[in-house]
């Protein structure tokens, strides 16, 4: 009986495998037990050896990051300052009040005063030796319309300066105090949130066609006058060199200035550079952003000088005057590469805000007094003429 059950167990086994029969011969010369369990003997000799584990804690994340950075480490500084850049970018965006035009602005408001006494600095020792006195009649009346201005729309008053007169073999020659820009000032002088101090420079120079103000110091140079005209042209160039401050058109010039810097590193950095980045630059970010804030104080000067009771209507034959004036002088009509709008584009922007700058100065009670006076001074004047006119003539 146990003979037979051990046959029996010894059939059951299963045949060894040929492979195994060519198992080196120290491991077959080991005593086998007789009972063992039923498993593939050759797959401890034939399984290949376990690779080695690294232990990584966020491997799908490490694949993730490293697909879309590039390995060059010149490209990725790259890649990082243009993502800093935007994140700056975003973060000083602003509204312009008057508006509401976006615009990059990264210079605070509590630089301007200081902004203001360097400019003014600068400007007297540019122009030294053709300002004109603060008692020429010419400053005078640049000086009043500006005055009027700035007062009516709550936008300070004009610093007085008296120059200094000297005499030299006959000639009169007017110096400006160059210490004036030195002397304390207020703590707030910041020109366009109201209250505040301006100074004003009537430069003595016939062939310059232009006006200008720059963080509250307003230039206006004796070319101009003759295409003013009058008191309501004057006001009409005032009024948009004026709006280019109280926009604060100059601040968000320096802060534009950086961008085109940073655009020149980076085309140059991935070397797209080919010896016209500065000229991309300025075609695309510089000169239409000079053109969008020429229309924008345009608008915001047709309302200061509305609200100082001066006729919108005169803005536009003012730059009609000064169309012909620039036809003349062989004026450049690509407007593309201008810093101002072509005269017609800038006319129709003008007409188009008439009837919002009528509205505005129709809602001033001061406006529609001076208006009655006006019209009653020239009935009085027309019938004066027709008096004298027919008067007999006496010694």
């Amino acid at each position: 009986m146990l003979a037979s059950t051990t046959v029996r167990n010894l059939r059951s086994l299963r045949r060894p495998d040929i492979r195994c029969l060519l198992a080196p011969t120290n491991l077959l010369s080991r005593p086998q037990p007789l009972f063992q369990p039923r498993i593939n003997s050759c797959s401890f000799f034939t399984a290949p050896r376990p690779r080695s584990v690294q232990y990584s804690r966020f491997p799908e994340q490490r694949q993730q990051n490293s697909s879309w950075l590039p390995r060059d480490p010149a490209a990725r500084i790259v890649i990082y300052i243009s993502v800093g850049g935007v994140l700056y970018y975003v973060a000083h965006l602003e509204q312009v009040p008057e508006t509401g035009r976006w615009r990059f602005m990264d210079i605070s408001p509590r630089l301007d005063s200081k902004l203001a006494q360097a400019s003014y600095a600068e400007l007297l020792s540019q122009f030294r030796g053709k300002i004109l006195p603060a008692d020429h009649p010419i400053t005078r009346h640049v000086r009043r319309v500006v005055t009027d201005i700035l007062e009516t729309n709550n936008l300070g008053s004009l610093y007085s300066s008296e120059p200094r007169r000297r005499s030299f073999f006959g000639d009169d020659v007017w110096e400006e105090d160059a210490f004036a820009a030195a002397r304390p000032r207020a703590a707030n002088t910041v020109p366009e949130s109201g209250g505040k101090e301006w100074h004003l420079l009537v430069v003595n120079d016939p062939k310059v066609v232009n006006a200008m103000a720059t963080f509250g110091n307003i230039v206006v140079f004796t070319g101009i006058l003759p295409i003013c005209k009058d008191e309501q042209g004057l006001a009409a160039v005032l009024g948009h060199e004026i709006g280019h401050v109280v926009a604060r058109h100059p601040q968000e010039r320096y802060s534009s200035t950086k961008i085109l810097i940073f655009v020149a590193f980076l085309l140059q950095a991935v070397g797209l550079d080919w010896g016209f980045s500065n000229l991309l630059s300025k075609l695309l970010l510089d000169l239409p952003n000079s053109r969008k804030q020429e229309l924008e104080a345009d608008t915001v000067g047709l309302r200061l000088i509305a609200r100082a009771c001066y006729d919108p209507r005169s803005a536009v034959e003012m730059h009609l005057r000064l169309a012909n004036h620039e036809r003349m002088h062989g004026g450049s009509s690509l407007e593309f590469l201008r810093t101002h709008p072509g005269a017609t584009r800038r006319i129709k922007h003008l007409e188009e805000q008439i009837p919002e700058a009528d509205a505005i100065r129709v809602s001033n009670p001061r406006c529609t007094t001076e208006q009655d006076s006006i019209a009653q001074f020239n009935r009085m004047s027309r019938w004066t003429d027709r008096t004298v006119q027919g008067a007999p003539f006496q010694l």
